[in-house]
């Protein structure tokens, strides 16, 4: 038989790994909680633009290949890009397109040349604008608009969340015009 002083540890024992058990349990309570809270929002999806030059692509006086200058332009909105002349995007797109531009980026592709543009995506990103300074601007299709991915809705609770996949969009630069020639979206999330 125990002694009285032994039930009685033995009872505080007890009592303190249940409080103690008790408090983990809410602890872990409150975190699960914290980290599945209700934050559904937008989250930019990634893309990107795959430029591939023909090999007749952009041609001198004489008739040969020449390198051409793509610009890429991140826009909110493709009012004023569509409204605007090729000097005025080409001097000072940010002056011309104002708030509607996020982002440029250029790249100059010689002829049979590929090239691509990784973008993480902007949430208020809804199309993309391409620029060809083509020799003969008169005679080209110099300029391209293309819708990008919209903002995917994040799940509401994070417990099984991924991130968007890339899409590629596929940019034809041809002897006077560029054009989309493929959208492309892998459907697997890994």
């Amino acid at each position: 038989m125990r002694s009285k002083t032994e039930r009685i540890t033995q009872g505080a024992t007890w009592r303190t790994f249940a409080l103690a058990r008790a408090g983990l349990a809410l602890l872990a309570g409150v975190l699960l909680a914290s980290g599945c809270a209700s934050t559904a929002g937008k989250m930019a999806s990634p893309y990107e633009i795959a430029l591939t030059a023909d090999k007749d692509v952009n041609p001198d006086v004489h008739g040969r290949p020449s390198p051409v200058q793509i610009t890429v332009y991140e826009m909110k909105t493709s009012r004023t890009f569509e409204e605007s002349d090729f000097f005025t995007l080409h001097g000072d797109a940010r002056q011309a397109l104002g708030e509607e531009l996020i982002q440029a980026e250029q790249v100059i592709l010689r002829p049979g040349e590929s090239h691509t543009i990784r973008r993480q995506g902007d949430v208020n990103a809804r199309v993309v604008g391409i620029v060809a300074a083509f020799r003969d601007l008169e005679r080209s299709q110099w300029r391209l608009v293309a819708p990008l991915p919209v903002p995917q809705n994040t799940n509401i609770y994070k417990i099984w969340q991924f991130s968007p996949n890339p899409e590629t969009i596929h940019i034809g630069v041809g002897k006077q015009d560029i054009r989309v020639t493929d959208r492309e979206r892998s459907w697997w999330p890994f």
